[in-house]
């Protein structure tokens, strides 16, 4: 049985992935083989490849990217992570070739646990914020 402190704890690894000095074999630890993914970004794969495929694109633009945790909230199989990043461009994103600027961004995410391990998310990132930054 999972209890609430078990899913807190895999809520803060799960924020910790997209810090750019993650330990690689964090992913495996936080994520189910088969991580469903509602919010994939066009031409990610599924499951717990499409994710790790996401975070390296993540930390190929912004390879400082550091995540804070702002709130974790957890109610039985849910765990709810609002934060916000910083990270300097210094890869394209969406055509927009690095501009090496710090930029901070927002969002919240929520990830249901079965196992020990996240087996569904929800991404929220705040893209327009990104994109006025790197006007």
């Amino acid at each position: 049985m999972t209890t609430l402190d078990d899913v807190t704890h895999l809520v803060r690894d799960y924020g910790r992935l997209w810090d750019a000095d993650a330990p690689p074999d964090l992913v495996d630890r936080v994520f189910a083989p088969e991580v469903v993914d509602h919010d994939p970004q066009p031409g990610q794969r599924q499951g717990r490849e499409g994710l790790r495929q996401l975070l390296q694109l993540y930390h190929a633009v912004f390879p400082d990217l550091r995540l804070t945790d702002d709130d974790v909230l957890v109610c039985a199989d849910r765990g709810v992570l609002r934060w916000h990043a910083t990270g300097t461009h210094e890869g394209d994103q969406l055509g927009v070739p690095a501009t090496h600027r710090q930029i901070r961004f927002a969002g919240i995410d929520i990830v249901r646990v079965e196992g020990g391990r996240v087996v569904e998310r929800w991404g929220y990132g705040n893209d327009l914020q990104v994109q006025q930054q790197l006007s």
